[in-house]
């Protein structure tokens, strides 16, 4: 196994934890009504609002690991409702 393929494995278990203990409890399952919502452009931004946040100085660095974990749940949103917009555009 490559250590990218490592590197993926062992965040990609902290990203299911993540939502398991973080996003599950919190917004129950997708669909929920926030996220349907959102348009691909309002998913970017949220993107953009957790990277900004990485490196302050006032969040810490357990927070700014927590960020990257919801960077990559809004990216999985994305590739979803992207996925459903070629679908809907067949």
């Amino acid at each position: 196994m490559t250590t990218k393929i490592e590197e993926w494995m062992e965040f990609s278990a902290k990203v299911v934890e993540h939502i398991n203990k973080y996003c599950l409890p919190q917004y129950g399952d997708y669909p929920d009504e926030m996220i349907e919502s959102f348009t691909p452009k309002d998913i970017k931004r949220e993107i953009e609002r957790y990277s900004k946040r990485i490196g302050t100085t006032v969040r810490g660095e357990e927070e700014a690991k927590r960020d990257a974990l919801k960077i990559a749940h809004y990216a999985c949103f994305l590739f979803t409702k992207l996925k459903e917009i070629e679908n809907d555009n067949v």
